[in-house]
């Protein structure tokens, strides 16, 4: 028997798992409440047989018509007289059936069922416990085939007499408590034009009947939009909180549990540890916890108010911590909105709000406990880490741990999530670390995906000319996002100096000069995803649209744990104008915006453009690193063209790239686009790739782009595959 929370719910009970509770005391007993419902019976059914006649259980068709003596018996009989007379036989009280049975206590104590409530409740649910009801009420409403109780026929059954019949009425209205209580419901008959209320059939809720009668698992009606969750088994202590704060939810709570209601919104970014947070939470009272997704509910207002009301109900009803997820997703003041905060004032228990921002709808009169999460801090990220790779036997799993901790600042959720996904898609179930990475950037990406391009970095050191200067830039922009944990956290330098743990750069340079390469291959160096930002998208001619933009970026880049790259950045962040109208003080307005965002992300930010000189210098002096990419020297564009052509190409020996170096003048990516055009003229004739078609190719790539052909080009043709 599953039990309630309340005063029917015994304080000693233990908790073994969803929905599974071991009371110490005598098992209730489900029995007593029908040799109640017996006694009424018994006297409804000698009334029916002086009413019915003696032989009228025996006719298989009674019901099906109406003989010249049911006609006359009928029209004799005075209106709405019930089968209850006034004698009671002696049967058991509702205080010594409440007694008993928990699920009736609740009902009486903590609903405020009346007696005659609490009767129409039993003589519902009694075809639920044993068929012979059914063939009882059919025999007592006269029609073999009705064999739910109607309207009329628990009306007889708690009533005396027609006064009190027209009273009990009531209990049926629209706005009746066993009806908006979803404690019954009524279901008419298919009659063309509607049937009476009386001929109504009294049903009772499925989770009633689960209730007074003993059964588990979920609510069929909730299956769509909740689950029971497993409690986390790292315990409180391991949730992304402060000591103090986790204290102080633990007092709050154990104040709260068995005397009166608490709701908690746990809030902040995704991968934060709020839902950990709850799950740990109900692993440390030994409740069971029930999950409502809020994403998952019914379209329909009516059917999602409905659900968000038996979620409450259920868990009320299992003595479990309710944990909803996306609260701010129910448009306030809709039906499902006001379910919600109807749940959150009614119920007895422990209710946990998981939502990204803080809460906006008006919870005065509720009461919420606010528990912020600002991320789990270095500590117990790593700590999550090296947990969870040990358990997956990850090689070196205690310095990848500080690693994985260091890169991704989600909390122990994502952690699990990440270690598994990574296991699942070895080939062999042992994960190396770059699985590891990739499973860890695949927790985080989803949000940003929707807001800009990602590049899928595929360069390494060896794939990349630059000059030694560039290159030993880049490798220090790589150190200071590997070490930053180090410096901020464990030297303390966070805490005196520097605001933010963010790190920008800026890549300067005439187009292709590898600004974009080099972003892929930091990105590549660092496991970490890489995500260009679209400016068509972000820059908006209507005033205050680019801030929102950006707002949304930089929030689903700090999740995300990516490196953002904004190529042509001077269109974002251009110097400030003088002002001469509205739009000149409305753009100010907007690359001031721009500066402060940036200084506050902490991620990795690296910003692209090909004129420098025309940034702001307010700009500029916030950035941590300024990478110059000059235009390639006769050195390095014969180095570029040693390792454009991958090993295997089948090369003419007459191709000398120290002498394509010196005679064409071309940049990184002009070199890469001319040794495919000549791959591809090369495999059109059949040939290997000699002089004549790299110089073919060169020619092509001068003439695209407008600039005059070398003198080193003797054939004045452009060839094409």
């Amino acid at each position: 028997m599953a039990p309630v929370m309340g005063r029917a719910a015994s304080p000693s009970a233990v908790v073994d798992g969803p929905g599974a509770r071991h009371e110490p005391a005598t098992p209730p007993d489900w029995r007593l409440p029908f040799q109640r419902l017996d006694t009424g019976v018994a006297d409804a059914v000698a009334a029916a047989r002086q009413r019915y006649g003696a032989d009228a259980g025996h006719d298989s068709f009674r019901g099906l018509y109406l003989s010249d003596a049911d006609v006359l018996a009928a029209l004799a009989r005075p209106l709405g007289t019930p089968l209850r007379g006034t004698g009671r036989t002696s049967a058991p009280e509702w205080h010594e059936v409440a007694a008993a049975h928990p699920g009736w206590a609740w009902l009486r104590d903590v609903l405020g069922l009346s007696d005659a409530e609490l009767d129409t409740v039993l003589i519902a649910l009694a075809p639920e416990a044993d068929l012979r009801y059914e063939r009882l009420y059919g025999y007592l409403q006269d029609d073999v085939n009705r064999r739910r109780p109607t309207v009329d026929l628990v009306l007889d059954l708690v009533s005396t007499s027609v006064d009190e019949k027209l009273v009990h009425r009531a209990l049926f209205a629209a706005d009746a408590r066993l009806l908006r209580l979803h404690v019954l419901r009524l279901a008419a008959d298919d009659r063309p034009a509607g049937a009476p209320l009386l001929a109504h059939a009294v049903v009772p809720d499925p989770q009633v009947v689960a209730l007074l009668l003993g059964g588990g698992g979920l609510d069929r009606e909730l299956t769509s939009c909740c689950r029971w969750s497993t409690p986390s088994p790292r315990g409180w202590r391991s949730t992304a909180l402060p000591a103090e704060v986790r204290r102080s939810v633990l007092r709050a709570v154990h104040a709260a549990l068995g005397r009166c209601r608490l709701g908690i919104l746990m809030h902040g970014p995704e991968g934060s540890g709020r839902r950990a947070a709850a799950d740990a939470l109900a692993g440390e009272l030994r409740l069971p916890l029930l999950a409502l997704e809020v994403g998952h509910l019914p379209q329909d207002d009516d059917g999602a108010a409905t659900a968000v009301f038996r979620a409450f109900r259920e868990a009320e009803l299992r003595g479990a911590l309710l944990r909803v997820d996306a609260p701010s997703d129910l448009p306030p003041g809709s039906r499902r909105h006001e379910a919600l905060l109807d749940g959150l004032a009614d119920r007895t228990g422990i209710t946990v709000l998981v939502d990204r921002e803080p809460w906006t709808a008006d919870t005065g009169a509720i009461g919420l406990m606010d528990v912020e999460f600002a991320g789990a801090d270095l500590d117990l990220r790593r700590a999550s880490w090296a947990h969870e790779l040990e358990r997956a036997h990850v090689a070196s799993a205690a310095s990848l741990a500080g690693t994985l901790a260091d890169r991704f600042s989600f909390g122990s959720d994502r952690v699990a999530a990440a270690v598994a996904n990574a296991v699942a898609t070895a080939p062999d179930g042992l994960p190396t670390a770059p699985q590891v990475f990739a499973a860890a950037r695949r927790q985080t990406s989803h949000r940003l995906s929707a807001l800009a391009r990602r590049i899928e970095p595929v360069r390494s050191w060896p794939d990349v000319v630059l000059p030694a200067r560039t290159s030993e830039q880049l490798r220090l922009v790589c150190a200071r996002v590997r070490l930053r944990s180090t410096v901020l956290t464990d030297w303390g330098f966070g805490r005196k100096l520097v605001r933010s743990r963010g790190i920008s750069v800026l890549f300067t340079g005439p187009p292709g000069t590898g600004k974009t390469t080099a972003a892929e291959l930091v990105a590549g160096e660092l496991g970490l995803d890489l995500f260009a930002i679209d400016l068509s998208g972000v820059v908006s001619k209507y005033i205050g649209e680019t801030e929102k933009n950006l707002e949304r970026i930089f929030s689903a880049a700090a999740e995300a744990d990516a490196i953002l790259l904004f190529d042509e950045a001077d269109a974002l962040f251009g110097k400030r104008s003088e002002v001469h109208d509205a739009h000149d003080r409305y753009a100010n307005i907007e690359t001031s915006y721009l500066l402060q965002r940036m200084e506050q992300h902490d991620g990795v930010a690296i910003l692209a453009t090909n004129l420098r000189e025309n940034l702001d210098e307010a700009f500029t002096r916030r950035l941590q690193f300024i990478v110059d990419f000059p235009f390639p020297d006769e050195e390095l564009r014969a180095e570029l063209w040693r390792i454009c052509f991958p090993p295997g190409v089948p090369i003419a020996d007459d191709v000398d790239p120290a002498q394509l170096g010196r005679d064409f003048r071309l940049s990184g990516a002009g070199i890469t686009n001319a040794a495919l055009h000549a791959a591809y003229l090369a495999a059109a004739g059949g040939r290997p790739i000699d002089a004549e078609t790299v110089h073919r190719a060169v020619r092509h790539e001068f003439a695209k782009t407008g600039r005059v052909v070398p003198d080193a080009l003797a054939d004045p043709g452009v060839g094409t595959p």
